[in-house]
Parts: C-alpha cells; structure tokens; sequence
C-alpha cells in the first residue's frame, strides 16, 4: 500500500502519465477522477493526503469529509470554487498556479478589445458575404487616444496595461488594492470606479471572483457606462451580472461585449447572450496556450510534492491556516 494517496478531482488533460510516474516514485499513487458533485468527490476523495482540483466544487461538505488532507492546489489561478474559510478551519492548506497563464489571458484581453474596436466579427463576416461592402460596417473610432479602464491592475490588469500602452490607450485603473505609486509605475491612473466607467470607451475586468466582486459589474454600474463602449470580460463570470448585461446590450446602451466567461458554462443552449450580435464570445480559452498547460500542471504537482515532503507551498492562498497547523501539533 503506498504511503500517500494523492486524488486528481477533475482534469482537462489527456492523460496525467508523467504525473502518475512521479508520484510513484514517491510512494504515492494517483487516483484520477472526473467528479461534477460533492457526492462523487467526497467519495473519491475523503482519504486523500491531498487534492488537485480544477473545476469540482471543493465545498465546506467536501472539506468536512476530508480525514487526512493536507493541502488542496487548484490547476488554475481562481479559487471560487473551494470553500477556503472551511480549509482554514480544518488546517487544510489551499493553493493556486499563479502566474501560467499572464501573457495568454492578456493577449486575448487585447485581442478582443482590437476586435471590438476595428469590428473585425462583422467585417469578416461582410467579406464572405456576395456583397462586399465595407458600408455595411458599424462606424469605427481609431484606437489612439481612445480610453481603456482597467478594473483590477493585478499581474494580469498591469500585462494588459503594457499591451494597452503600445496602441497609444489612454488607462485609467480601478483597484483599491494597488497604490498610487504602483499605478505611477504601471503609466495606469488610478481613479475611482465611477469616473472610470464615464470615461472609458473599453471596460477590462481583471478582479478575481469572491464576496466583494460577484455581480459587481450590474445594472447600475453598465448604467454609467457610455453607449458607445464596449466590456471585455476574461477573469469569472460571475463578475458580470448576465441579465443585466444582455439587457444594456439589447436596448443599445452599451456598444458591445467580448467575453471569454460566462455565468454559466457552457451556456444553456436557449442563453439569450447567444442571439447577441454584438457579443464576442470565446468558450473560457484565454488561459490556454501549450506552454501555459505545461506549466500549470507542473506548479499544481510541484506544490504537492512540497507539501507531501513536509514543505509549504509556493502560492498558499490562506496562510492564516499555518497558525492552526501550527497549534494542532503543539496539541
């Protein structure tokens, strides 16, 4: 029997080979799953010294469950779906991959936000039309001297802010986490949320998903926006209150959307955001690249390997949970 038991909750990979011979020479066997409920992982998973995890909801039942985990590293950067409060309480340690995926997500920011101002989804689909007629096109603002508003200016806002920059963007920023010096450094100016909507003609959301930030882009905030602006969505759906969004968009008081997440993925097939014509939508891709795949499973795997050798991970998320570690050995 081996020494460690290591329980994969649900993956995007073709196989996890190479990771299942690394952990054999551990001592430690790897069982996979693919689990949608809290049933299916509880029952994969409440012997497990440690979890890697994707998309399962982690869940306070779930964490409860657990007998022996150590730690919980989600393959990806957003930890919406584990309950970290309950991990804390439990002396479960909870990580992410930060930092795989900053250029991919802020390429596809910046991508869509090209798209959206040159109306690139409209003119390709006027080329293949008989007509071929660039009148048909809605009217197009150039790109320099526009304004793009950044709400969050974390690793990946400030990465969007560097691409943003060489297009000759004008970039406000909205973070009460980054400080004025910081925003200095970036060439971003900081200010407050309202001013950012008013004056933005592009609005990128870069702000992890948690209490304060779900349904933060609502009604009212889509209300401040200019009818002539577009949003651009590449961090958690939930962000975005959906309805509303569909809403500003059907009644033309935004331009447009690109949004690479969704409230509910995938979309139900009757989504009314699909029937959009002036949405961009891409299926929650912005992360992937092949290098950006590697490297994620490599951080996931590697933080396990320290935590199963007696060290702490590189990107604990809930380091208040070393205190409780701390006093359940001296117990």
């Amino acid at each position: 029997m081996a020494r460690y038991r290591v329980v994969v909750t649900d993956h995007l990979f073709s196989s996890m080979a190479e990771e299942r011979d690394m952990f054999a020479q551990m001592d430690t066997e790897l069982v996979e799953g693919q689990c949608r409920g809290e049933d299916e992982i509880i029952a994969l998973s409440s012997t497990a010294d440690a979890i890697l995890n994707t998309y399962a909801p982690i869940t306070e039942k779930v964490i409860d469950a657990l007998e022996r985990c150590r730690v919980i590293v989600r393959f990806g950067i957003g930890v919406d779906n584990v309950a970290v409060e309950a991990a804390t309480r439990r002396g479960i340690m909870v990580a992410n991959t930060t930092d795989y995926c900053i250029d991919e997500v802020a390429d596809q920011a910046m991508a869509l936000l090209l798209a959206l101002a040159r109306g690139l989804f409209h003119s390709a689909k006027i080329a293949r039309d008989a007509t071929w007629d660039f009148k048909r096109m809605p009217s197009l603002t150039r790109i320099r001297g526009q304004t793009l508003g950044l709400l969050g200016v974390g690793r990946i806002g400030s990465a969007m802010a560097a691409r943003a920059k060489g297009f000759g963007l004008r970039i406000l920023g909205y973070d009460p986490y980054v400080s004025d010096e910081m925003a200095r450094q970036m060439e971003v100016q900081r200010v407050d949320l309202d001013t950012l909507l008013r004056q933005s003609d592009f609005v990128s959301i870069h702000v992890p998903l948690n209490s304060e930030t779900t349904g933060m882009v609502g009604e009212e905030v889509l209300r401040k926006m200019k009818p002539t602006a577009f949003l651009i969505n590449v961090a958690r759906g939930k962000i975005v209150n959906q309805a509303a969004l569909c809403q500003a968009l059907q009644q033309g008081r935004i331009a447009g959307a690109a949004l690479d997440v969704l409230e509910t993925e995938p979309p139900r097939l009757d989504d009314p955001i699909l029937q959009l014509s002036n949405v961009i939508l891409t299926p929650h891709s912005a992360w992937y690249s092949e290098e950006s795949r590697a490297e994620m499973r490599r951080r996931a795997v590697g933080q396990v390997v320290s935590v199963l050798k007696g060290e702490l991970p590189y990107s604990l998320v809930n380091r208040e949970v070393l205190q409780r570690i701390g006093r359940q050995k001296n117990v």
